[in-house]
């Protein structure tokens, strides 16, 4: 495939270990309850009572895990998404507060958050010198290796840098982003060992490295987390830009969506438009540019750019993984925009 750049469990969000505790030791008091009815007269009034704490304590615990977890302002610029779904995100462990801080050589790296889906991966740190006249912008940069604890790299491509100064002033602190667009594959949580050796200032010139400012040692230790999709059956044929384009299936996370198509299909569209994608020309008509949910309201994305598209399965099929700027929920969706085709669901 072509590289692109750069049970109550199943009911329940996950809660800490003490709430399933405090959950099945009231259940285990009217286990007991249920025994001793006939000498308990006000058994049942004391079981609703027991059963409500629990059910309490169940639910006040994931709703403070909500309430816990702070946007940081930089995500919810790359990450458009009202409170509901960012609480959903939260809950699903899509979005996780990593708050790791290490400071050494007078700089200071400090891990925000994490946001991703099976298909992306976004982590914000934030990198402060104790000297308040050294300035670092976006063409500073930070050298790090990542070591996965014995498993294989999750990324077929992997980007990073400080924030841009339209989005950041220049100062003597500043975010820095990594980016990762996961492998098909990678379905395994694991954990990431991230270890940055020094910050670089401007390069003297545009593709050459920057000269290295301080050295030092900086550790952290992240999740890489998969997570399900929705998946839907198309298998139907649609117009697009006056090719028949049959879809076999979409996908969709609130962060990304899979769509495949029928490979010869698309080898005729390359065809007709003489591009060749085997050298990384884009057919744009098969790209979406948005979804619509059942009530009708359309979250219109623009023309959304792959993080990878190609041929599988010796060309019977071609695939796209794309990534959503505005947040969506899957389980609201039933059609999908390409252009002014309209694919329901």
């Amino acid at each position: 495939m072509a590289m692109r750049h750069v049970d109550w469990n199943q009911e329940y969000p996950e809660v800490p270990e003490k709430v399933h505790r405090s959950v099945l030791e009231a259940l285990s008091v009217l286990d007991k309850q249920e025994q001793e009815a006939g000498k308990m007269k006000k058994a049942p009034k004391k079981r609703m009572i027991l059963l409500a704490a629990a059910f309490v304590a169940l639910v006040g615990t994931t709703a403070a895990a909500a309430g816990i977890f702070q946007w940081n302002e930089r995500a919810g610029q790359v990450f458009e998404a009202d409170e509901e779904t960012r609480n959903e995100l939260t809950m699903n462990q899509m979005a996780e507060d990593v708050s790791q801080t290490v400071t050494d050589q007078g700089i200071t790296i400090t891990a925000i958050q994490i946001i991703q889906d099976k298909n992306r991966f976004y982590a914000l740190f934030e990198v402060t010198a104790e000297d308040p006249d050294m300035q670092i912008t976006s063409d500073c940069s930070l050298d790090y290796t990542l070591d996965f604890v014995g498993n294989e790299d999750p990324f077929i491509a992997r980007g990073w840098g400080f924030v841009g100064e339209y989005e950041q002033e220049v100062s003597n602190t500043r975010y820095f982003e990594i980016r990762g667009t996961k492998h098909e594959q990678s379905n395994e949580d694991l954990i990431m060992n991230l270890h940055f050796t020094g910050l670089r200032g401007e390069p003297e010139i545009k593709a050459g490295e920057g000269e290295l400012l301080v050295s030092g040692n900086w550790d952290f230790s992240l999740n890489i987390r998969t997570s399900d999709m929705i998946s839907h059956e198309v298998n139907q044929a649609y117009e697009l830009d006056g090719y028949s384009t049959h879809i076999e299936t979409v996908a969709f996370s609130p962060l990304s969506m899979t769509i495949v198509y029928d490979g010869a299909d698309v080898r005729a569209m390359e065809t007709g438009e003489e591009v060749c994608l085997d050298q990384l020309d884009e057919l744009r008509a098969l790209y979406p540019t948005g979804v619509r949910y059942e009530d009708g309201t359309v979250m219109d994305e623009g023309l959304m750019i792959p993080l990878v598209e190609g041929f599988s399965n010796g060309e019977e099929t071609y695939e796209l993984r794309l990534p959503f700027d505005k947040v969506v929920d899957p389980e609201r969706i039933t059609a999908l925009l390409i252009g002014d085709t309209v694919v329901e669901l």
